[in-house]
């Protein structure tokens, strides 16, 4: 049944079968507002990493919120949903490898309303190693960060650092801050004034998953913004 439907998929989104087909992945899930996990009808967009080059669009079921978008092997992908009043929180995913066809459901696309006290993790930020100097495969998330910050031209935001428990906690909380620096330098050098960003760092204070864990790490290890005013 699902080959059935893959195969009806692919032909209706223009994909040309050939004897030597290439492997997929389908991702599927749905776009929801973050605060309230209720529906969103918006545009899907996914692009290639590093260079941030737009890969393809889809829309999501403004009824459910459900979406469904292919990508082929050999790449490195970002995938975020997109709607009117909302911060997108975007995903990655490596299929530089893959070697058959794959599904992966339930990647919900979180939409975070533009309000005050919302907090919003810049997903796809890369770091060299345990340090504060920016990777070029963060210059996607960066300039849609640039790009919503000038658009909405009365918010003021926090731009935080957070790290797991891995390190003296001093060097923690030094690393934090340095790497929400390193955001905030780019922000500013991309035409954001400074007035409307404020640095903080909390190292190991504040986790938001389970340090015992390689993936609990991964999700302490962020940067995010906390919208401070809107006016």
């Amino acid at each position: 049944m699902k080959t059935a439907f893959l195969f009806f998929f692919l032909i209706s989104s223009g994909f040309v079968f050939s004897q030597n087909v290439k492997p997929v992945v389908l991702i599927s899930g749905k776009v929801v507002n973050e605060r309230n996990m209720s529906s969103v009808g918006g545009k899907v967009v996914y692009e290639i990493l590093p260079d941030g080059q737009e890969a393809g669009i889809a829309r999501s079921n403004p009824m459910n919120g459900e979406y469904k978008i292919i990508l082929p092997y050999g790449k490195s992908y970002g995938y975020y949903a997109i709607a009117e009043g909302y911060y997108s929180v975007t995903k990655n995913l490596d299929v530089t490898n893959l070697t058959e066809y794959q599904e992966v459901e339930d990647q919900n696309l979180y939409l975070a309303p533009i309000e005050v006290d919302q907090v919003v993790r810049l997903n796809n930020l890369f770091f060299e190693g345990r340090t504060a100097v920016l990777l070029s495969s963060s210059n996607p998330e960066l300039n849609r960060f640039v790009e919503f910050l000038k658009i909405n031209k009365k918010i003021r935001i926090e731009l935080a650092g957070h790290t797991d428990d891995q390190g003296e906690e001093a060097a923690d909380k030094k690393l934090s801050l340095d790497r929400a620096q390193a955001v905030t330098d780019y922000l500013i050098k991309n035409g954001i004034k400074e007035s409307r960003l404020v640095v903080a760092g909390y190292g190991q204070e504040q986790p938001i998953g389970f340090n015992m864990s390689e993936e609990g790490r991964e999700m302490n290890m962020r940067v995010e913004f906390k919208v401070l005013s809107v006016d």
